[in-house]
């Protein structure tokens, strides 16, 4: 090997590290990640003021009596409650770890009263009849858990998550219905089912109805992706026909969301890196199928949301926000940074803080859904403005 002369060295190095007119690169790049860092931390607390305000009008529709929140509706109740339980964990404030332990207690067993009283009935376990309705319990109770370490949580998300299992026959080759005992089967409680099961194998092993939690996850897995619920553009379509057809069109926000975790962390367990590409197509289609032509996320269901359709943006923020922590994706982080942005500054009921459904505004109305599904956008951006990830 013959020896580079110190001359010859030293003029290597330089055209290494400079663009060749004397322009140090090296130093540029330092001084670009600072400025770029520099401005996730101004970021990050605007984003934190955000989110502070918003929470605090949220909590004016929680009643301490029922556990919930005025305005909107039991599955609602259980993403308002998963917002706040991510809200604490990003911000590590304790402040509502009250509110956690109350919806906790009031919710596990109540009486749900109807206009006929003969046919009031008691809601335990947080067991009704809808499995998504309980999927998204399962997971509040996972997260609270992870939290604050209380094992009563878990227990009770398993306790919920033994129910599901219960909707699972071979009609239309797997999955679970919708609605008890055999109603549609569609993305969104299977995504969940899914995702429940992984998260619940991850924290403590077990076997429900004949398969472990990881079976069932992958179970689901493999059903899913043969159902042609994922579309050629890697969009998620809403669900199957009773004839086991596709029924495509509806392509909702929060559909193409807990795909996303489910699939980060199936892969991960399984050592199966095509899960997370999977995932990352479904969420580059959505950022750039599921907008307004400005670039801020629309769900099919606006204007006319209902009582429903407030809460799924949110809920494609957070796995959004949870799949960047991974990738590091700029183009989540950019998406999220915009959305945010615009919910503030457009979204927003500017004398109350209240924020209203569609966020490329203008303001519409307030409820505890919306508000909550607008803390779900501002954790996201919390979580992609983290200077220490």
């Amino acid at each position: 090997m013959k020896k580079i002369l110190p001359g010859v060295l030293t003029i290597l190095l330089l055209l290494l590290y400079t663009d060749g007119q004397g322009k140090n690169l090296l130093q540029d790049n330092r001084r670009a990640g600072a400025i770029r860092q520099g401005n996730s931390r101004t970021d990050a607390v605007r984003y934190r003021q955000y989110a502070d305000k918003t929470l605090e009008t949220l909590q004016k529709w929680y009643n301490e009596d029922t556990g919930q929140w005025k305005t909107t509706n039991w599955w609602n109740a259980a993403n308002a409650l998963t917002a706040i339980i991510d809200y604490s964990r990003i911000t590590g404030t304790k402040e509502y770890l009250d509110v956690i332990e109350n919806t906790f207690e009031k919710c596990k067993e109540f009486e749900v009263k109807s206009e006929d009283p003969s046919k009031n009935w008691t809601c335990r376990n947080f067991i009704n009849d809808y499995y998504d309705d309980e999927g998204w319990w399962v997971l509040a109770w996972i997260d609270a858990y992870d939290l604050t370490g209380k094992a009563k949580y878990l227990d009770m998300a398993r306790v919920t998550f033994s129910d599901m299992t219960k909707g699972w026959d071979e009609v239309c080759g797997g999955g679970i219905y919708w609605k008890k005992p055999d109603v549609a089967k569609s993305a969104v409680q299977n995504e969940l089912f899914m995702l429940c099961a992984i998260r619940l194998h991850q924290r403590s092993p077990g076997t429900e109805n004949g398969f472990t939690y990881l079976e069932w996850a992958r179970r689901t897995w493999k059903w899913f992706e043969n159902t042609g619920m994922i579309n050629e553009h890697f969009q998620i379509e809403n669900g199957l026909k009773k004839n086991c057809e596709l029924d495509a069109g509806r392509r909702y926000t929060y559909n193409q969301a807990m795909i996303l975790s489910a699939l980060f962390e199936l892969g991960r367990e399984d050592n199966d890196p095509r899960l997370l590409q999977i995932a990352n197509k479904i969420a580059h289609a959505a950022i750039t199928t599921s907008i307004y032509e400005d670039g801020i996320l629309k769900d099919p269901s606006e204007p006319r949301m209902g009582a429903d359709g407030p809460q799924f943006k949110g809920i494609f923020m957070r796995h959004l926000a949870y799949l960047y922590s991974v990738t590091h994706d700029p183009d989540y982080k950019d998406f999220i940074n915009k959305n945010a942005g615009t919910i503030w500054n457009k979204a927003r009921n500017g004398s109350t803080n209240e924020i209203g459904g569609i966020w490329k505004g203008p303001f519409d109305q307030a409820d505890a859904s919306r508000q909550s599904c607008a803390l779900d956008a501002f954790n996201a951006a919390l979580i992609v403005n983290d200077t220490k990830q």
